[in-house]
């Protein structure tokens, strides 16, 4: 009996995440933010929304004006780098859910490394086969691209790798093709980021078999 389409499993677990980082460096830039929902089909059953201390945290003004940093805020909220990470890898390693966000395969989850080495602990990417990047999906949409049931990780790889002249794949952009309604100036927030990306992603489970 084959499994039934993600869009009509109500059970199945999702946790989709985010983080806001010092710089795009993929190798040593810190995430110091790192948001995440659970949700259990389509209802979202948990959020979490968490700053992670570095003392010597140094954001770009042009990286605060995009993001909203506030310097205020952060101190006010962050936590050890070890806390966050624990009650984070609680639910990113629960081996029932897929874990989806926009770029994660090329960019998030090099974050993850990054934190991971700062707080002692060793390189690992054995999640990577229960991930889903809208990114990704993204491109398949507009480029009527099947999936690859049985290699969706490389499928994946290869789409997020395909580059075309004029095509669109931003977070903004695919806010605008679902007609989900949202505040342009909020992008760039984890916590919103995250709840903007579920939205658009139910939305792509309709336009592919997966």
């Amino acid at each position: 009996m084959t499994e039934p389409l993600l869009r009509f499993d109500k059970k199945q677990k999702y946790l989709v995440f985010d983080t806001e980082t010092e710089g795009l460096n993929l190798v040593s830039s810190r995430p110091w933010q790192v948001a995440w929902l659970v949700a259990e089909g389509d209802r979202i059953i948990k959020k979490r929304d968490l700053y992670i201390e570095w003392p010597d945290l140094n954001i770009s003004e042009e990286a605060a004006r995009i993001t909203g940093f506030s310097r205020k805020q952060y101190e006010k909220k962050c936590q050890s780098p070890k806390e966050v990470w624990d009650v984070f890898a609680e639910d990113f390693y629960d081996p029932n859910t897929l874990v989806v966000g926009h770029n994660v395969l090329g960019f998030d989850v090099y974050m993850l490394n990054v934190w991971r080495k700062l707080i002692n602990l060793p390189s690992t990417y054995s999640y990577l086969p229960r991930m889903i990047d809208t990114r990704a999906l993204a491109t398949a949409i507009a480029k009527q691209i099947p999936v690859d049931k049985k290699d969706l990780l490389s499928w994946q790889y290869r789409l997020l790798n395909y580059r075309e002249r004029g095509l669109k794949t931003s977070q903004a952009f695919l806010l605008k093709k679902y007609n989900i309604p949202h505040d342009p100036k909020r992008l760039h927030d984890a916590l919103y980021d995250i709840e903007m990306n579920f939205k658009f992603f139910r939305k792509q489970l309709f336009e592919l078999d997966i």
